[in-house]
């Protein structure tokens, strides 16, 4: 996935956010997690379509956080926007995904994934309400499965090194979890349970982090970033941990949103360096099949 839009974001009001934002300090948009990101490529490398099918997880987490933003009235009209970005690009990357000529097993995978986020856009439609919460985190966690499973399918039809795509990938879906369990525990929904969903993901993003800095795939500007996650990742901890709810509410959604941007950069990093390993072959080429073939 490419750090930065290939084309002119033609959402005109959330690039403007953007860039007020950057000059006062703050960023609460992801840019690469704007619909310009979402640009169709053809042939459709493998590595870039392991990107893709990852980026559903965090858009799942990253939805449901915004959503009950609004709820809590945290941000409401940039939480609105990410949530009407984030429906787009649900839709934009499935149709995407969808015309890259899977396998038989894969396309399977494929379909129950789109099964599972046209039921998370139903549930969104509407003004958001805290009634809707507990059935939108429900159906945002049965998507976030079944897009891991796609994903799985797509690593486990390639090299070795598409793994970290996977990896890198899973840290942004990581970065909208947390905050996600954060922002419904303080709307009042099961605490206990959430609670131990975040610190599970907390300790599931430095495990990652550790193997991403160990990992044998790096170039000056992997390095560079993975230094960056590191530093964010220290701002985000302090924000989740604020005693002062209304600050560390405002303070969390902006810090993930940070983390987000910095590892979507990192895994477009990640996939750029893997594209010479994997070739760019498209799914529908007559090579495909050797895509597939177990090691020998």
């Amino acid at each position: 996935m490419s750090s930065s839009p290939e084309n002119q974001p033609p959402f005109q009001p959330q690039r403007r956010w953007v860039l007020k934002t950057c000059a006062s300090g703050v960023l609460l948009g992801a840019g690469g997690f704007g619909t310009a990101a979402w640009a169709a490529q053809s042939p459709l490398a493998l590595s870039t379509a392991i990107n893709r099918a990852g980026r559903l997880r965090a858009l799942s987490q990253r939805i449901t956080k915004a959503y009950t933003q609004v709820t809590l009235d945290v941000l409401p009209e940039r939480s609105l926007e990410v949530m009407a970005v984030g429906q787009s690009l649900i839709k934009s990357s499935l149709a995407e995904l969808g015309g890259a000529g899977f396998s038989a097993e894969v396309g399977s995978l494929l379909t129950v994934c789109r099964a599972d986020s046209e039921h998370l856009l139903t549930l969104l439609t509407g003004a958001p309400v805290a009634t809707r919460l507990a059935d939108i985190n429900k159906a945002a966690d049965q998507m976030l499965a079944s897009a891991d499973r796609l994903t799985g399918g797509l690593e486990g039809g390639g090299k070795a090194g598409a793994k970290i795509i996977n990896i890198s990938g899973r840290q942004r879906m990581l970065s909208q979890r947390i905050a996600k369990c954060f922002m419904l525990i303080e709307a009042g929904q099961d605490a206990t349970v959430l609670s131990k969903q975040l610190e599970t993901a907390r300790s599931e993003f430095v495990l990652a982090l550790d193997a991403l800095e160990a990992a044998p795939v790096s170039t000056r500007a992997i390095k560079e970033n993975l230094a960056l996650a590191r530093m964010q990742w220290m701002f985000y901890q302090s924000a989740l941990n604020g005693r002062d709810k209304i600050p560390a509410r405002r303070d969390v959604a902006t810090t993930s949103e940070r983390v987000l941007e910095v590892m979507d950069s990192l895994t477009g990093l990640y996939d750029a360096a893997l594209k010479e390993l994997l070739g760019s072959v498209a799914y529908n080429d007559t090579r495909y099949a050797g895509l597939w073939q177990p090691a020998g």
